[in-house]
């Protein structure tokens, strides 16, 4: 029985054989544990556990789970988890793939970069994947970028048409490889990316002064604090990491206490 693509959940199911098996083979999968986000019917499930040592494979629809058991049923490797993924322990698996929902991508991406699994392959769409990979000074850098690239390389491997997919979303997608970054990862305040991000297109001094009500001080108090700031001058979007541990350290010691 064919099953229907749930809206809310924005299920888009991955029916293109070639494209499963490109992402299988993005990574070495021999002897490995892996672990796989929203199975949905099982076109990748089946490709992952012809290669890996063990495949954990999550879905949250019930609907789905029968015809998931019935494409992996000549496979004794594989573990189904009717569960919602964000609920889930991702640690203890030497990878991570995943054809992720547009509207949880950036929850789930939050979980699989805190978790212990070293590498993840995930399908992703385009935009998403492009704002993940973009270099300062590009329109699409952002805190997300920030973000990602500060806790592991993120590589775009190939784009994905809308055509591999059922039901057909509008725009296409990305296969994308993060290798984690195990030391050395950058300290960066939490608070300051958020706030200069907000007007990324500001300098560093124009952002924190605009951002007085977030900080909870007058706007006069808030230039001031900029000020304190060596890279002030400094368009937000034009900061690499390295600037932005710089201005963290900085800010650590001149940043309203509350």
């Amino acid at each position: 029985m064919k099953v229907r693509a749930s809206k809310k959940l924005g299920q888009c199911f991955l029916v293109e054989g070639a494209v499963a098996e490109q992402i299988t083979e993005t990574i070495d999968l021999e002897n490995k544990s892996v672990l796989e986000i929203g199975a949905g019917t099982g076109q990748l499930t089946a490709f992952l556990a012809a290669r890996a040592k063990k495949v954990t494979a999550i879905e949250v629809d019930a609907k789905l789970v029968p015809e998931l058991r019935a494409c992996i049923s000549s496979f004794g490797n594989v573990a189904i988890i009717h569960a919602d993924a964000l609920n889930v322990d991702f640690n203890g698996y030497d990878a991570i793939f995943g054809n992720l929902p547009y509207n949880l991508s950036t929850p789930l991406l939050l979980k699989i970069l805190e978790s212990d699994a070293p590498t993840a392959v995930l399908l992703l769409q385009k935009e998403f994947a492009e704002r993940m990979a973009a270099c300062p000074g590009s329109k699409d850098y952002s805190r997300l970028s920030i973000l990602a690239q500060n806790n592991a390389r993120i590589e775009l491997i190939a784009e994905v048409p809308a055509s591999c997919f059922s039901p057909q979303p509008r725009v296409n997608s990305a296969i994308v490889l993060l290798d984690k970054k195990p030391a050395g990862r950058r300290k960066l305040d939490e608070q300051l990316v958020s706030i200069l991000f907000q007007h990324k297109n500001q300098t560093v001094r124009n952002a924190i002064t605009h951002s007085a009500r977030q900080l909870a001080v007058e706007k006069k108090d808030a230039k001031e604090l900029a000020e304190k700031l060596s890279l002030k001058d400094l368009r937000v979007r034009d900061l690499t990491l390295e600037e932005l541990a710089k201005l963290s350290v900085e800010w650590l010691k001149v940043k309203p206490r509350r």
